[in-house]
């Protein structure tokens, strides 16, 4: 939002949300050239927000909340764990060197990879090759309705995990919880 300010746009948090959570930066930079009507060009809009991004993170970015004890409690059960996330590899970085989460993973997917960006499946595709799974055998914990999309068009079972996870467009979700740690309280509860 600060990125477009400097450029003398302003949107709403809810505009965000809905236009561009869970999708590729150079897709988010489109959006915003295209809804705010601006004259920049996308990819200096791109490295704009990109610089910007990195920089909170590097600053104040914080884990959202139930993340490390997610994780432990997926690899205490078995589960490989893999990052297949719309965020660029310098956000990757950004967000696994500041939060320490790096170890954890044993495959992370960009879909700055892909030719195309979530809501296709392309990342999810490519992240089953390198865990060397089919998708049955796999859950995908989303928290944005591209991804969710995504995910389920990849095939794979998928928990929506979002302060509006009961919204339609997470219909057909496995479970759908507002945080990390409400979904690891049902799973508790299952034992």
């Amino acid at each position: 939002m600060e990125a477009l300010a400097s450029l003398g746009a302003t949107v709403s948090v809810e505009e965000c949300e809905t236009l561009t959570k869970g999708k590729r930066l150079d897709d988010i930079a489109r959006t915003w050239c295209r809804h705010c009507r601006l004259s920049v060009a996308p990819q200096r809009l791109q490295q704009t927000i990109l610089q910007r991004v990195t920089g909170l993170i590097t600053a104040r970015g914080e884990a959202m909340e139930g993340v490390n004890d997610a994780l432990a409690h997926f690899r205490r059960c078995g589960y490989k764990i893999a990052l297949a996330t719309s965020s660029s590899h310098q956000v990757i970085a950004a967000v696994l060197d500041k939060l320490a989460l790096r170890p954890w993973f044993d495959a992370i997917s960009s879909a700055d990879d892909e030719a195309w960006g979530k809501p296709h499946p392309a990342v999810y595709l490519s992240t089953l090759r390198k865990l060397n799974l089919c998708a049955e055998q796999c859950l995908v914990i989303e928290d944005s309705a591209s991804g969710f999309q995504a995910a389920r068009a990849a095939g794979i079972p998928t928990i929506a995990v979002t302060e509006d996870c009961q919204h339609q467009q997470f219909q057909g979700a496995v479970a759908r919880h507002y945080s990390l740690t409400e979904l690891l309280l049902s799973r508790d509860e299952r034992v």
